[in-house]
């Protein structure tokens, strides 16, 4: 028997951003604990044989173009 893999492609909430929690003077950005992220708790929720694969990043859009960033 092999483990369901489950894909959670994502945003900032995916990722498990902390509001509030940017300095922008060191550039730190806080993140939630796996086993806080939402993600996490799914992991947990479904057992050993699923495998949660957490694709979030941080201000990933998709129905928003930002003229003013060069995409490279």
């Amino acid at each position: 028997m092999y483990k369901v893999r489950i894909l959670c492609f994502g945003d900032s909430n995916t990722w498990g951003f902390i509001p509030g929690s940017v300095d922008y003077d060191t550039g730190f950005i806080g993140r939630y604990s796996d086993d806080i992220r939402w993600t996490g708790i799914l992991q947990r929720k479904l057992g050993l044989n699923y495998t949660v694969i957490e694709e979030g990043l941080n201000g990933r859009t998709t129905n928003i173009d930002y003229p003013d960033i060069p995409y490279r």
